[in-house]
């Protein structure tokens, strides 16, 4: 499964084109749920992906992600339309997208704990130890994604960044 944030020109691994996602075979993944995937939807279509969002930033924008240049995230309304209307599988990424392997194990679970029940999850900044893998196994999830690590077992499953 390849990782995505958003669609437009390539100006850092956080941002692909249109033409090199459409190329691009196999899942795809999208952190975030950027405007710009909503605004690509009808070319979009019919692909295997996974949005993966983050509870307290539905509607906000990434201005906690310092570093990275501003960007606005889809809205509940245009996550389901997403998910229904188009296909795409929804995931979760955390609540705030904090390194959970510096959080207590009761703040872990807080994070984690989606606000309806899902199979996916993807570590934010990738990270995960096994402490961490536990508690995603222990809160229902099926499998769950790092870019920064991964043993292949369903909650360290690795994603690649789509690089061309």
């Amino acid at each position: 499964m390849k990782l995505l944030h958003r669609i437009g020109e390539r100006i850092n691994s956080n941002f692909n084109t249109l033409n090199e996602i459409l190329a691009c075979p196999g899942p795809l993944s999208f952190d975030g749920i950027y405007v710009s995937v909503w605004n690509h939807r009808e070319q979009l279509k019919g692909r295997d992906i996974t949005l993966f969002f983050c509870g307290a930033h539905v509607a906000s924008d990434n201005t906690f992600d310092v570093g990275q240049p501003y960007g606005k995230f889809c809205n509940w309304k245009e996550i389901f339309d997403l998910h229904f209307n188009y296909g795409f599988k929804l995931g979760y990424h955390s609540l705030t997208h904090a390194d959970l392997t510096l959080l207590s194990d009761a703040e872990v679970v807080k994070e984690v704990t989606p606000p309806f029940p899902m199979d996916t999850f993807a570590y934010p900044y990738g990270k995960v130890d096994e402490r961490v893998a536990r508690i995603i196994a222990d809160a229902g999830y099926k499998e769950a994604y790092s870019v920064t690590q991964g043993n292949g077992c369903n909650f360290q499953k690795k994603r690649s960044y789509l690089n061309w």
